[in-house]
This record gives structure tokens, sequence and C-alpha cells, in this order.
């Protein structure tokens, strides 16, 4: 654990390279080496130029300054790791910031922020939850019912719940071209301006586009369902699929530990359908167990990272502890919180899935597709009622108790996130 921390709080150090125009530079210029230099040849010449600029090194170096030790710092954080270094020869250094802000967002910090607002915002949010709530029980509740026979509707009727956040969006795609040319207008000869209004442009295309795929999938699949045998399930879900691999496309400028991830659970996601689609086509050979195994792999992985959070969490509760603490370190104090959210859903989730396929692999008729329901139903419902506690009741106590560790004469500014003051630089490698 003080292995992790010592590095955590080094690399921390660097996060923002500090004044504005600080890293207009070359990065391979502040360190003084060249693009093809070697991993050992830019770390030795980082340790060379730290112990130059390093505040407790540099009384005989009049020309050091705090400014020039932090800039040398973030060189050294982005040329020292070998995707954002390969990030920063293609794009520079925008390409590189805007795919840290957008890996540094977690969990934990959006969690943190929500929990922050007022009371007026936490009510308004979880009015548009409980929307949310309405629509994740009355769509499984409705499939549940219409398969025991205890509905006779259409099953463009048991899916209206899908249909009606799609025809929401009509208005917005109807009023999207006049914003756009409203948008073009005012841009004028502006090359910023317009590069925003045609990135808004091909995002509504784009948009429009996936939701069309959706709502094309959605009818193809009711209407199957509904008795015509003019296509299968599997030439059904064809439109849905086109759009889980335009949006894997999405994920191959990313870092390759990020993009990975998120590959892995479209592909989870993508075997789900297929394997579901191929057994309602009639596949003999394959047990609903099998087929509904995705969702399984799922709850586990994610039970599994639950774990991992949980090792986080203590870690970073013994370092608030110590003083110092980060905003990761603050949001933790919600954890136990959080823990008991994802449970309740996982939990909710995984029961749901073994009760239904026992129902249709054994063909238990004791077993209604409503009960197979339950236990979802259950987690969401009390998912939500943990949120709406969360949000108006709970509040863990030293939040916002954290003391930031500063640089004497540099008020403002956080040097070290936390750890011992006056450390010995020269022994972090």
């Amino acid at each position: 654990g003080t292995l992790r921390a010592a590095r955590r709080w080094r690399m921390n150090q660097w996060d923002e390279p500090g004044e504005e125009g600080a890293t207009n530079q070359d990065l391979y210029e502040v360190l003084g080496v060249s693009r093809d230099a070697t991993e050992a040849q830019i770390k030795r010449a980082y340790h060379k130029a730290a112990m130059i600029h390093h505040p407790d090194k540099r009384a005989n170096n009049p020309e050091g300054s705090d400014q020039t030790f932090k800039t040398i710092g973030y060189a050294y954080k982005i040329l020292s790791d070998p995707e954002k270094r390969q990030m920063y020869d293609v794009g520079g250094l925008d390409q590189v910031e805007q795919q840290e802000g957008l890996s540094n967002i977690n969990i934990d910090h959006l969690l943190l922020n929500v929990l922050m607002w007022d009371n007026g915002q936490k009510m308004c949010f979880l009015c548009g939850l409980f929307f949310v709530l309405l629509e994740a029980l009355v769509l499984p509740l409705l499939t549940a019912l219409r398969l025991d026979g205890s509905l006779e509707w259409s099953w463009y009727g048991v899916t209206a719940p899908l249909w009606i956040p799609l025809g929401l969006t009509l208005p917005l795609f109807c009023l999207a071209p006049v914003q756009i040319s409203n948008a073009y207008q005012q841009a004028g000869d502006d090359p910023a301006k317009l590069m925003q209004t045609r990135a808004t442009l091909v995002g509504c295309i784009c948009l429009g586009l996936v939701i069309g795929c959706i709502g094309g999938t959605m009818a193809m699949v009711c209407g199957r369902l509904d008795g015509d045998e003019s296509m299968t399930f599997l030439h059904a879900l064809i439109p849905l699929l086109v759009v889980e691999g335009i949006t894997a496309l999405a994920a191959m400028g990313a870092p390759l530990r990020q993009a990975l991830g998120a590959l892995g659970w479209k592909a989870l996601r993508v075997a789900l359908l297929v394997m579901v689609a191929i057994k309602l086509d009639g596949s003999e050979s394959m047990a609903w167990a099998v087929a509904l195994s995705p969702l399984v792999v799922w709850s586990c992985v994610s039970l599994g990272l639950l774990c991992k959070d949980y090792r986080q969490h203590r870690h970073l509760k013994r370092m608030g502890r110590k003083g110092g603490a980060t905003i990761e370190e603050e949001a933790s104090a919600y954890a136990p919180f959080f823990f008991s959210l994802r449970t309740c859903l996982l939990s909710g989730t995984l029961l749901s899935v073994l009760l239904l396929s026992l129902r249709l692999d054994l063909s238990l008729t004791s077993i209604s597709y409503v009960t197979c329901m339950v236990p979802l139903l259950l987690s969401l419902v009390g998912s939500y009622a943990m949120v709406t506690w969360g949000l108006l009741c709970y509040k863990p106590q030293g939040l916002g108790d954290a003391e930031y560790e500063h640089i004497p004469g540099q008020e403002g500014e956080a040097y070290g996130t936390f750890g011992e003051k006056g450390g010995d630089y020269a022994n972090y490698p």
C-alpha cells in the first residue's frame, strides 16, 4: 500500500502543467531528448532536469522555477507512458488532454458531484430517475404477463415503454435542421465555429441513424413475435448489430486497456442478442442457459469489479486517515452506499436470469414468468429507494475536511496530493 501511495503521489503532482501556455513548447525539448529517444534516455533526462529545478535542490540555480519543474514532470508523465506518448506523437497535447479528460471521468467523481447538489437539483434528478424506473419496471412486467398468457396484447403494445422515448426524440430531430442552419449563419467565416457546427451536424446524423436502426429492429422483432414469418429473429437484429459495429469504432482511438474493456462489454451484449435470436428461431442444440450465459458472465464480472473497487476503497480510506486526501478519497467515503446499490442491482439481475433459465429449459410451469421477474423488479425498486435515501439523507462524517499539501509561497497551487512533506524526491524512480 505504501509503494502504491508513493507512486500515486508522484504522478498526481503533475496532473496539470500549471500556467496556461506552459506546455506550448515541445515536450521532447523540455526534457532535451530527441523524438526517437528510448525509455531509459527519457528517464535519465528527466532525473537530470528535475534535480536542477526541484525546489529543494536549486538553491544555487537562479534560473530554476516551480513552473519549470512542474512542466518537466508533466512532460515526463506523458513521454514515459507508451500509449500517451503515441497519442502525443500523432495528435499533440490536445489529443492527450482530451483522452485524459474522458478517462478521468469515473463513477466516484460523478457520484460525488450528484451527492453535492442542492436539494432542488436532487429532487429534479429523482423525478427524472422515477420515470426511468417506471420504464424499467413496466417493460419486464408486461413482457412476463404476455408470456404467461395473462395479456392478449400485441407485442407492439407490450413494448410501448420503449416506443415512447423514441417518439419523444422526433420533435428534437425536427428542430435540429433549423438550429444547425442558424449556427451556420452565425458562424460566418470563423473556422472554429464552422468546425463545431459541422461536428454537431455529423453527430445529429449519426444519432438519427442509431435511433432509426434501434426502431427498425424493435419493429421487426415485434412483427416476428406477432406471427410474421417472412423473416427470422436473427435477420431482425441486423440493424442493431450494425449499430454495435459502428459504435465499436469509437473505441479505436482510446488507450488499449480502456478500448479492450469497452469491446469486451460490447462483445457480451452482441453475443447475448445473437444467441437469444438463434434460440428463438428454433435451435434445439442450444439450451436457454447457454443463450442467457452472457448475462451471467456480465453479472459475475461486475461482481468481481465490485470486489476490486472495494479493495481500492479500503486503501483510499486508510490514506484519507493520514491527511491530505484527494477527491477520490473524499468520494470513497460514499463507497459503502454505492457498493450496496451495485450489489442490489447485480444480485436481482442474476437471480432473475437463473430463474428464467430454469423456467425455459426445464419447462417448470409452476414457476411463472412474473415470478422470474420478481427479483429484478425488487432490485430496481430497492435501488431507487437507496438512491433517494443517499441523496436526501446520507452524508458520511468528515467529508470536506481533506487537507491538501501546498508548497510554501505558492498558496492555492497544490504541489502534492498526499504523503509526507519534504520527502527525498531523488529516490522516486
